[in-house]
């Protein structure tokens, strides 16, 4: 027993620093953000905030009006179904920096209207964008 006991523990650690599936918080919230970790990083606000959309590109940005804070998301295509992967490139702000996740594969977690739910397990990364006609 004294030998499994540490053995249990380390699994137990290790399986929580582990990047997981998307939870069923990150689906039934429908703001416009971009999460990691469960930590909002950007998060549109209609009063600040713009959003745009480009078919052709694939890009959906989420900015305010000086650009102080935004994330861009590029997709090498829309997806049109829950399941499906995709590959893109986020790059987004914080108050000191501007980071970049080139070459980033995204699970759709979820579709409804004109919003589309992303999620990357290895990164706990997570957005939702919407679709603008």
């Amino acid at each position: 027993m004294k030998r499994i006991f540490p053995i249990v523990i380390a699994i137990i650690l290790c399986s929580c620093q582990q990047g997981g599936p998307y939870t069923e918080a990150f689906t039934a919230n429908g703001t416009i953000r971009l999460e990691q970790k469960g930590e909002a990083l950007c998060t549109y606000d209609p009063a600040s905030y713009q959003l745009a959309f480009n078919r052709e590109k694939g890009e959906f940005r989420v900015h305010t009006d000086n650009m102080s804070d935004y994330f861009i998301l590029d997709l090498d295509q829309i997806p049109g179904e829950a399941g499906q992967q995709v590959t893109g490139t986020i790059i987004w702000t914080t108050e000191t920096d501007i980071y970049t996740k080139r070459e980033i594969t995204l699970e759709t977690a979820k579709l409804e209207g004109d919003k589309i739910w992303l999620w990357n397990t290895k990164d706990r990364i997570g957005m939702v964008v919407k679709v603008l006609e």
